[in-house]
């Protein structure tokens, strides 16, 4: 039995990812992930607060009430990190349509780039949340053979989304 080659590839001629041209998602999409963010500071902030408030006014006798300015000093430097996530993290969230893969980006502080290529892809879907719609903006899903390598692009207009879906289809051999 003969062992078939498998000789080494010279990585120096791999085009590097930092030369490819990033599509950015919808800005609606940004609207949509500070809005997540201010609805789940607003209740954080109810729960943590409304105890504090209670006890303050006389309604509720708690005897310890460092423990809620704890969570209070723990909940406000947290909820900034987020947000710095959020906010500087949007200008990095992209993709890329390439010949033989899809390639996502995300993150300012924790960074994740994701390629996928074509021929791993078994199937894709459109999704859209009812805020998602409000806001005009579709989430592809590409799910992989394996489903370790799945990838999901949120916050692309309906025609964006449709066109991407339709070329992913056709690449993967499935148009």
């Amino acid at each position: 039995m003969e062992v078939p080659p498998n000789p080494e590839l010279n990585l120096d001629n791999l085009p590097p990812l930092g030369a490819i041209e990033w599509v950015s998602v919808d800005v609606n999409y940004r609207k949509m992930r500070l809005l997540s963010w201010a609805t789940v500071q607003l209740v954080m902030l109810l729960l943590i607060l409304s105890p504090m408030v209670a006890s303050l006014l006389g309604h509720v006798n708690y005897s310890d009430i460092h423990l809620w300015w704890v969570l209070l000093c723990l909940q406000v430097p947290l909820s900034g990190l987020w947000f710095m996530e959020e906010w500087r993290g949007f200008m990095r969230r992209g993709y890329a349509v390439r010949e033989r893969d899809i390639t996502y980006q995300t993150g300012w502080l924790i960074r994740n780039t994701t390629t996928i290529p074509y021929g791993m892809i078994q199937h894709s879907e459109l999704s859209q949340g009812p805020v998602s719609r409000w806001l005009g903006i579709n989430h592809i899903k590409l799910f992989t053979a394996g489903g370790s390598g799945n990838l999901r692009i949120a916050g692309l207009k309906e025609e964006r989304a449709q066109e991407l879906r339709a070329l992913i289809d056709a690449r993967a051999g499935r148009s």
